[in-house]
């Protein structure tokens, strides 16, 4: 799980490197800039589904742990970030980009105080009740988890459906993590499969086709509305039923990858399960960190014109990891602000 954990944060930094391209904000819609960064976005998209599947399967096994404590070590985890970053985030926007106090509530009040701070509510949410979840694990069959994941999954999907409707739809801090409800026990029935070749090779199989249906399909969407919009954001959205075959394709593909790397025993091996640990254990800071690290180099160096943006967009996603890193061991250094990553 560690494993998969540093590969889900590597993607999130490049997917943020390279959306404005699909966007169009840097890429004109269409050209080979726009198709290689969409190839690229897309294959990485599986990214914040595989997060939710590792908290799923980490956090859903039945044990000795009251509600009460539980909630304490959750909101020293989550709760704390949530609250200082939600402000961090909201102050930085207000002197970089000028929104005023009402925006700043509107965009608490949503869930996404920034582009990627949605997890964490998503995550509060979740975890808000694990406890009653655990309790479903331990009394139910797995045939009965199997269709409560199904129903969960088709809920969120039906729910991502609607909102391609004008003004249906939206959610709240309150609400973010339900259409999410189907990958946290879906990462705890897929723990229980067997990482061997067999599942690998599924796991491949779906990560491929996945990542070919949402590519194909956001580009075909934008291509007949002339533009990057609904059609497109829909295919790239976590629910649509290519990005959830990416989404459990990427984690079986990780999962048995990260277990092959903690089976080998070599000193390569031992070297880099080293620093796959380190780094894990900075995901959450770097998660936290690196929007505010990218779009500033951004500001300071700005993006080139043409093919080169997909150069540049590689080189921010390199510098963006490494100064986050570099932060988030500092930060965990420090009394106090150690909560905070």
């Amino acid at each position: 799980m560690e494993f998969a954990r540093v590969a889900a944060m590597a993607a999130v930094v490049i997917v943020h490197a390279y959306s404005p391209m699909v966007s169009t904000v840097h890429a004109d819609l269409g050209g080979p800039t726009w198709w290689t960064a969409n190839v690229v976005d897309a294959g990485l998209r599986w990214c914040v589904a595989v997060f939710v599947m590792i908290s799923g399967a980490l956090l859903l096994r039945p044990r000795e742990e009251g509600a009460g404590d539980f909630y304490r070590k959750r909101w020293a985890k989550i709760g704390v970030p949530l609250l200082v970053w939600t402000v961090a985030y909201l102050l930085w926007q207000s002197w970089r980009d000028g929104i005023d106090a009402s925006q700043a509530l509107a965009q608490a009040a949503s869930g996404s105080p920034s582009i990627h701070l949605y997890f964490l509510y998503v995550i509060a949410g979740l975890y808000l009740f694990t406890p009653f979840l655990r309790t479903v694990v331990a009394h139910t069959p797995r045939s009965g988890l199997w269709w409560l994941t199904g129903v969960a999954l088709a809920v969120g999907v039906g729910d991502q459906l609607l909102s391609l409707v004008d003004g249906v739809g939206g959610a709240s801090a309150l609400t973010r993590f339900l259409p999410f409800l189907g990958y946290y026990l879906l990462g705890w029935l897929l723990l229980s499969t067997d990482p061997g070749p067999r599942t690998t090779r599924r796991g491949v199989i779906a990560l491929v086709l996945g990542v070919a249906g949402t590519a194909a399909g956001a580009g075909a969407a934008a291509h007949l509305a002339g533009e990057w919009g609904t059609g497109g954001e829909y295919f790239y959205d976590f629910l649509s039923p290519p990005m959830i075959l990416a989404g459990v394709g990427a984690y079986l593909t990780l999962r048995a990858a990260g277990t092959r790397l903690a089976q080998a025993r070599t000193p390569a091996a031992e070297t880099a399960r080293r620093v796959v640990r380190t780094v894990a254990g900075l995901s959450l800071g770097v998660y936290l960190v690196h929007v505010m690290v990218l779009y500033t180099l951004r500001d300071l160096w700005g993006m080139p014109e043409g093919f080169l943006t997909l150069f540049a967009a590689a080189g921010y996603s390199v510098a963006t990891a490494v100064i986050s890193l570099a932060l988030v061991a500092l930060a965990q250094r420090v009394p106090l602000v150690r909560a905070t990553v």
